[in-house]
Order: C-alpha cells, then structure tokens, then sequence
C-alpha cells in the first residue's frame, strides 16, 4: 500500500493578506467611530466654546461661563470668567484687545471695575473717544499656559488689535499643571494633544472614567473638607524643592508653552504685551523649612533668630549664612536674611534676599524668577513686547520691594496694584502706536478719574481675601474659623456685598439697587456712577441709559439727558425714551421734531397721559389745532381731571 503525502498549505495571495490586515486594522477603528457616534446621539459629553452668543441681545459674544469644565476635571464648580461683551462682528472703527492669564488678570478679587483690563479700557477709551473700544477678559482663577496656548486659536478669530498676557503664577498647581491636582499627566506634548482632542467624546468617556476610579480609590476622592478654598483643592504636590526635576518641569512647561503661545500670534499678525510676573516679595514663604532639614541648618538658623531678636546684626548675619551653607535650598534662612536688611534700610540686600526666599518657598504658589527670564526669551524669540509690570509696581513700592501696599496677600494686587498694571500696559500700548495716536494721553492722575469700581466691587472683594486667608495655606488646614461668618453689615453696599459673596446675589441686581439707593437718598452723582459701571458691563442693556438720562434731567442737564435718551432709543426704542426725547425737542423749541416721536410713544403706551398731554402741545404749538384738540380729548377720557390738559384745550382757537 502507497504513503499518503501531505499536500502543502497555499500560501495566501499579496492582495488577500492586504484586505485581512486592513480589515484587522479597521475594526478598531470602526468600533471607535460607532462609540464616538453613539455617545454624541446619547447626549453625553460636550463641546465648550470659548466664546458664545448672548441670547438676550442678538449681536453680542460673551466668554463661555463653562469654558473651564475643558481642563477641571474634579471640581463640582469650575472657575468661570467675569464676561465681557463685545460685537459678534467687530466694527471698523474697533479697536479689540483680548487678555488672557489667571487670577490676577481677573482682576480677583474685586473683579469687574476692579480688573486691570476694565482700567485699561476707561482709559483707552477716554483717549480714543472716536473709536469703540473692546478689552475682552478672558483670564480665569486657577488655569496656566496650557489653558492660554489651548485658547489661541478662538482668539485669533476674533481678529483682535492686540493681546495682552499676565501669568505664570498658577503654572505648578493650575489646571494640567505639573503638581496640580487636576492633571493627565507630567509631559507637555501628551497634554497638548489632549487639548487638540478634548471635544471629542471618546476622550471625555476616558478621562471621565479615569476621574471615576481615583475618585473610587485616589487618597484625594473621598471628599474635600468643608469649606475648602479652590486654591486649596488644586494642590497635589504641596513640596516642589528648589531645583528639583518637578521644579523644571514647570519651568520647561512653561517655556514651551508660552513660545507657542506667542508664535501662533506672531504668525497671525497680532501684536502682543507679556506683562512680567509681580508678587508680595515681603510675603513670609508658605513652606519655607523643608521637613528632612539637617540638624546643622536647623542649628544656625535658630542661632542667627536669636541674634537678630538681641540687636547683634553680625552675629544673625554670620550664623544666616552657616545655614545657608548647610542647605542652600531652605527659604527661612534667606527670608530672616532678607528681614534683617530691611531693618538697616539696605533695601538692594533685602530685596536680593527676599526674592531668594520667594524662589525656595516649597509651596509653589508665587512663579520664581526664573520665569520672568523665560518670558523675555518666548518674547525675544516670537517677537512680543515685554511690559515691565514688576519694575512698575516695584518702582511704586516702599525700598522698591512689592508688599502689601500693593498686594492684598501673597500675588494678588489690591486697586492700587491693579491700576498700576494698566497704567503700564497703556503705556506700552501706546508706546508702540498699536492704535494710531491718541486723541489726548492721559497721565496717571487723568487716568484715575476713568475707574470704574463700586463700592459693592470694593467690599465684595475685600470679603473674599478674608475668606481665603481663614482657610490654608494661610492657617493650618481643618481651621474652621471664619471671620465672614459672623460679618454684619450696617450700609446699603455692605449688606449688598455680602449678598454678592454669600448668596451668589447676581451682579446686575446688586448694582440696581445699589444705583436704586443712591437715587432714593439724593446721590444723583453716586447713582449715576454706578450706572455708567451698569452700562459698561452691560453695553446692550437700554435700562442704562434710559436711568442716566432720568438722572441727568433731575440734575438739569438737559443736553446729557437728551445724548442718553437717544442712545436708548438708538439701542431699543422705548415709549419711555421717545416721551423723554419728545418733551427735551420741546423744551428746545423744536416742536415738529418731537410730534414724530411721541406719537410712537402713544402707539407703544396708549394710556400714558404726560406723552399724551407733551403730544397735543407740540400739535399746538406747530398750529395744527385739530390735532391737539382730538388728542387732549383722548387724554381727558383717561384722566378727566387732568387740570393742563382742560387749559390747554380752553385755548385752542376754535
């Protein structure tokens, strides 16, 4: 019997192998897609545009309040902007500038009139009265360069004139930064391809799952303590060592980030201001000891304390420097230093010393100086303008070293601060002819009277740092004290103020009232401040300018009155404003103007009986009798006893 052979396996084809491997290759992808299509028709996850319309005036863009629920991933309450609006189509005489950074660039914690942007916009726009001006601020607490390079491009198509950058501050603990709490990650380029990927709503199922298991099993899921600030919660490495590989890592991500940054609006044209990094250079360092501080340091630093509290400067100064020997990376020994000189008067020494200080403070919620030199590299590199903010408020300072006459804690101006900042930035707005030349250049002094800030705006602002300094890293963590608990207010703006900040009382409403008071009380001039502040907030709303108008006619200026009652009708035609325009064309001598405008006053309020009585006067007085009599008739069939408009119609030649 034969042996059976085996017959060979045919190998497959070139072109069937092609279409296995490609059907092997799509079926991930096939599945990707069907997820990604499936979750959209189920309604999960969103997009967040930076900007948005404004459904309650057509027209108008305003920054997206969830545009943060981009980059927090583990808070109930992302930061939201302060909105500025602006036209959705830019108008040719505009002059557009947008500002980006964080908290300080939100003008924290007063906000509104309180934000440098809002200062620098008074100003421009006294010096630039022709043109319409638009600085749009959309900086916000707690976000960092990666937030800045992600918004470049929604920027940029807004065709802005200029933009205007102060930040660096929150690069360690800010949203993706390298020791926040909110992060995907420590390497730039994987965070940068989320962002360009964050509205696709696979990647939003995956980091929602990912913020699902540590909240499950993280040490930071089970719950903030009550009361907890957002600067407390962004925290999750609360040492950064002086010169340690996590330290640059934040240097590096900054750098990369703020090149990109500007190189994207070199290439689109747009001239940018980087504003340099100012703090509280007397500020005690949060951490200033680390916790593995050798015995050596520890020994001299008490020595030279106790030196310094006797009197012997020598003796503080030579132990100081025995700890600074022992460990060049602790901020104490260089702050005690730094206290020591600014005693003596030697401020250069101080100054030296303090920024020391600052720079090996563990908790890293003051940018290093380094960073500053990262800045005029990015800036030398893309062609940018550095603005000299530090030097200014600097210059401003008493020894020339920034404290708390400038800064209301550790990095956050208070107004005066504040104002400084724009002071500098117009400065270099102008400097550089961004605009053209200047219908007149305010000084500084000038340049105050523009400010718009509330008294509510002040308060408010004043509640929230008293807040935040009752919670850490101010105290200890776990304190509960907290001093806004038991305020009381006894005025008007108090008791407003502390609506606004405990009841989340809408700005709008607080400011009406506000504006309401100073009227009821006889304030015309404090009302009237208030709602030019409404009206710069709000450009859109015509309640403004129809209370501006009311309260410059009972102040007798007729001719202000009359500019707000048609910026009013201008904005939306009112019965209200044309009544008003109508008797102020009267009061002029201008009868025939005022009959067209209040005749649509009666149309749109029929049974108002002073539009009814200012309309048949101006008929008489243009001799059309007829027409004044028919009119005072209807007016007496709703107000029979409406003793003017009986004499009025005796009058009329029959």
């Amino acid at each position: 019997m034969g042996r059976l052979l085996a017959t060979p396996p045919t190998s497959p084809s070139a072109s069937k192998r092609r279409v296995f491997y490609l059907i092997a290759l799509s079926i991930p992808v096939l599945f990707f897609l069907a997820l990604e299509v499936g979750l959209r028709l189920g309604g999960y996850g969103a997009a967040y545009p930076l900007f948005i319309p404004n459904e309650a005036a057509t027209g108008y863009l305003y920054q997206n309040p969830d545009v943060g629920k981009r980059y927090f991933f583990n808070q109930a309450q992302p930061p939201r902007s302060v909105p500025d609006y602006f036209l959705a189509e830019k108008p040719e005489n505009a002059l557009r500038i947008v500002v980006q950074g964080g908290s300080s660039a939100a003008g924290y914690p007063y906000y509104h009139g309180g934000s440098f942007s809002r200062m620098l916009k008074q100003r421009l726009q006294a010096s630039y009265p022709d043109r319409h001006v638009e600085v749009i601020n959309t900086a916000m607490a707690a976000i960092n360069s990666y937030t800045l390079l992600d918004f470049a491009d929604e920027i940029i198509a807004q065709q802005p004139d200029a933009v205007l950058i102060y930040a660096g501050h929150n690069e360690y603990y800010g949203a993706l930064g390298v020791g926040s709490s909110e992060s995907v990650g420590q390497f730039p380029g994987l965070i940068r391809l989320y962002l360009r990927l964050h509205d696709i709503r696979t990647i939003q199922l995956l980091r929602d799952g990912l913020r699902w298991t540590v909240t499950q099993f993280g040490a930071r899921g089970r719950g903030e303590a009550p009361g907890s600030t957002l600067m407390e919660r962004m925290v999750a490495e609360q040492s950064i060592a002086y010169d340690s590989p996590i330290y640059a890592m934040g240097g590096a991500q900054f750098s990369g980030n703020m090149r990109r940054l500007l190189q994207r609006y070199a290439d689109a044209r747009i001239p940018v201001f980087v504003g340099t990094l100012a703090s509280n250079e007397r500020f005690k360092p949060f951490i200033g000891t680390p916790a593995s501080a050798v015995e050596s340091w520890s020994q001299a630093y008490r020595q030279g304390l106790d030196a310094a509290s006797m009197g012997d400067t020598t003796a503080a100064f030579d132990a100081l420097a025995l700890a600074i020997a022992a460990d060049s990376s602790a901020a104490d020994a260089f702050y005690a230093r730094a206290r020591i000189h600014d005693a003596l008067g030697q401020y250069d020494a101080a100054a030296d010393a303090y920024v020391a200080a600052k720079d090996r403070d563990l908790l890293r919620f003051r940018a290093p100086e380094w960073f500053n030199a990262l800045l005029r590299e990015a800036a030398d590199a893309t062609g940018a303008t550095v603005v000299e903010t530090q030097d200014h408020l600097r210059a401003n300072s008493p020894g020339s070293i920034i404290d708390d006459a400038l800064m209301l804690e550790h990095l956050h101006p208070n107004l005066q601060g504040y104002f400084l900042i724009a002071d500098r930035f117009y400065d270099a707005l102008l400097d550089a002819d961004v605009f053209g030349t200047p219908s007149r250049r305010l000084n500084r002094q000038q340049g105050r009277q523009t400010l718009l800030i509330t008294p509510v705006d002040s308060l408010t602002g004043n509640i929230r740092v008293l807040r935040l300094m009752a919670s850490w890293p101010f105290q200890p963590r776990g304190t509960l004290s907290n001093p806004v608990d038991t305020m009381r207010g006894t005025t008007i703006p108090e008791r407003l103020a502390l609506d606004v900040f405990r009841t989340d009382k809408p700005w709008l409403i607080a400011h009406r009232a506000l504006a309401n008071h100073y009227e009821n009380t006889g304030g015309f001039r404090q009302a009237e401040y208030v709602w030019r502040t409404i009206f710069d907030a709000y450009p859109f709303l015509e309640v403004a300018p129809l209370a501006l108008g009311n309260l410059k006619m009972k102040q007798q200026d007729y001719d202000a009155a009359f500019r707000y009652f048609d910026q009013a009708n201008t904005m939306a035609p009112s019965p209200e404003a044309q009544r008003m325009l109508g008797a102020l064309y009267i009061q002029r001598g201008d009868a025939a103007s005022a009959i067209p405008l209040l005749k649509q006053s009666a149309e749109g309020a029929p049974d108002h009986a002073q539009t009814l009585y200012n309309l048949s006067g101006a008929y008489a007085l243009t001799d059309q009798p007829d027409a004044a009599r028919q009119t005072l008739q209807r007016l007496l069939e709703i107000d029979p006893s409406h003793e003017d408009g009986r004499r009025l119609l005796a009058s009329l030649p029959r």
